[in-house]
């Protein structure tokens, strides 16, 4: 007679689950689940409501979990514990918390939910860009326009133009889907790279938990990304400029004074349009 593995485990929220309804089971527990698409019964909150969900084994997931977060006001970081109690038969009950609370597992299971190497690199290149060009809009409250080249030939992905100016700063964006580490990094290749004053090299962070931009961005001057980045493959038609930084405020390396917040982007926009209209005069 086959053994039926019981057991107890939590596991945090992040937001793409609550969102979405559904939860993910880490790694570690998926034994306690079957190893086949199946119906299970849960056994839901402290009213023990009987409900059938389903669960995906290929990528690990319950399903139509969207009422009872919404019934329990569930919110990111709030954590769901789970308790086997027989063949296919879990109690799940949501565990609101507050402030930082150590339960022994690691956030790295966000990057498990979305998998980047499913969407082609250029769809993941439109999602950033359009991530940028809408706090360009938004934080600047329509005092800037931002217009894309037809033909992305010149390395060139978003223009800016200032109200009441007809001087465009243009936009070079660079955006993963992972970090390497602790750290972010970006190549840009040397032959569609041609600096000038008023080209600026935007590098973004896909956040997986947060279903968005990471909150800091790098923004520097192509002459200072030139000056300060690795040259690697040199001499070659693949010899690519390439940056490595963590992407924090605290840091201490060569990138560091060019790390900002994003919602610091409209103003740092700014700055640079006062330097182009000052030099000018």
């Amino acid at each position: 007679m086959k053994k039926i593995v019981t057991g107890k485990f939590v596991k945090r929220l992040i937001p793409i689950e609550i969102t979405l309804g559904f939860v993910r089971v880490p790694n570690k527990y998926k034994e306690l689940f079957p190893r086949t698409d199946s119906s299970i019964t849960f056994y839901l909150g402290s009213s023990k409501r009987r409900s059938r969900l389903h669960y995906n084994s290929k990528h690990q997931r319950i399903t139509g979990l969207a009422n009872f977060f919404r019934l329990n006001n569930a919110k990111p970081r709030d954590v769901l514990e789970f308790e086997k109690i027989r063949s296919n038969e879990f109690i799940l009950r949501l565990i609101k918390t507050k402030g930082q609370v150590d339960l022994g597992f690691s956030f790295d299971e966000a990057k498990e939910i979305i998998d980047p190497k499913k969407i082609k690199p250029s769809v993941k290149g439109r999602i950033i860009e359009n991530r940028i060009k809408e706090i360009l809009i938004l934080y600047s409250q329509g005092l800037l326009s931002v217009y894309e080249p037809e033909i992305d030939t010149r390395g060139i992905d978003l223009i800016v133009l200032k109200e009441g100016s007809y001087r465009p700063i243009f936009l070079q964006v660079k955006g993963k889907f992972n970090l390497r580490g602790n750290n972010f990094q970006i190549g840009v290749k040397q032959k569609s790279l041609i600096p000038h004053k008023s080209l600026f090299i935007i590098g973004a962070y896909f956040n997986p938990q947060k279903m968005d931009l990471d909150d800091y961005l790098v923004f520097i001057p192509s002459k200072e990304f030139v000056e300060r980045a690795s040259l690697v493959n040199r001499n070659t038609e693949r010899a690519t400029y390439v940056l490595t930084t963590p992407l924090r405020l605290d840091g201490n390396n060569r990138f560091s004074s060019f790390i900002i917040r994003k919602e610091n982007l409209v103003s740092k926009i700014f700055e640079e349009f006062n330097k182009i209209e000052g030099s000018s005069k």
